[in-house]
């Protein structure tokens, strides 16, 4: 390997090594103690290495976030190769951003996070190029699911299109998500919830016009999902943990 190469393999390596080690700094001290100073101390870099790889905390946050996306895009390229049809797929999918929330809380809150226009402005545009890339491939394979509900006609609705039923499920299980990352006390928390949550998601599908799964092969489609989150996000950790 040439030197340069060499030296590209390192940075990268280092990258990686900061972002774990900042996800294990929100899990143990919440995410509104993380610094890029609390970083340089928990890594034993100094401030000006820290700073050749975020230019601030927001650009770190932006980096976790891409991080977040990672995780959720291998889910949907795990859901996309089931032989399921479009319904199941895109329900399938809906769910397992829900269960992001459940299984990897820290890059859930990071991805919300760093979504606001405060963040945008100060990051940098090498890091929220990479994330808009994962998102653009994210989007890529919903909207594959998309395509084939429509063209098995399983999607009626005189009132929207496709696009705001799309939105407005996004707006549903993002707003659960969120909900329960706030709080453990919902009604649909833990286990005890998972029912009333699959009933109150064949609801609103049903009723913007996605073709009905009844509470029983959601209840199927749940435990699958809820598998391949939770593999996922467990390869993840450990992989953080060894190079924290």
């Amino acid at each position: 390997m040439r030197t340069s190469q060499r030296k590209a393999q390192e940075v990268a390596d280092r990258d990686q090594k900061l972002v774990h080690a900042a996800l294990g700094m929100i899990r143990s001290d919440g995410f509104h103690n993380l610094t890029l100073a609390k970083l340089a101390q928990r890594t034993g870099y100094s401030k000006g290495t820290i700073y050749n790889h975020f230019t601030c905390r927001e650009d770190l946050l932006v980096e976790l976030s891409a991080e977040s996306a990672r995780l959720q895009l291998r889910y949907f390229q795990a859901i996309a190769d089931l032989p399921w049809d479009g319904v199941r797929s895109g329900c399938a999918m809906a769910l397992a951003y829900m269960e992001h929330a459940v299984f990897a809380p820290e890059l859930f809150e990071c991805g919300i996070s760093a979504r606001t226009d405060a963040v945008r402005r100060l990051a940098s545009e090498q890091r929220l190029k990479r994330r808009d890339l994962v998102e653009s491939q994210l989007a890529q394979v919903v909207g594959y699911a998309v395509e084939r509900i429509v063209s098995e006609g399983a999607f009626h609705n005189d009132d929207i299109g496709v696009n705001a039923a799309v939105d407005a499920l996004r707006a549903f299980v993002l707003g659960y998500a969120t909900t329960h990352l706030l709080s453990h006390s919902f009604a649909w928390a833990g286990e005890e919830g998972v029912d009333g949550r699959l009933k109150a998601t064949a609801s609103v599908m049903r009723g913007l016009g996605w073709a009905r799964l009844d509470v029983t092969e959601l209840r199927r489609l749940h435990r699958t999902v809820a598998d391949i989150v939770r593999t996922v996000a467990d390869g993840h950790a450990q992989d953080r943990d060894a190079v924290s």
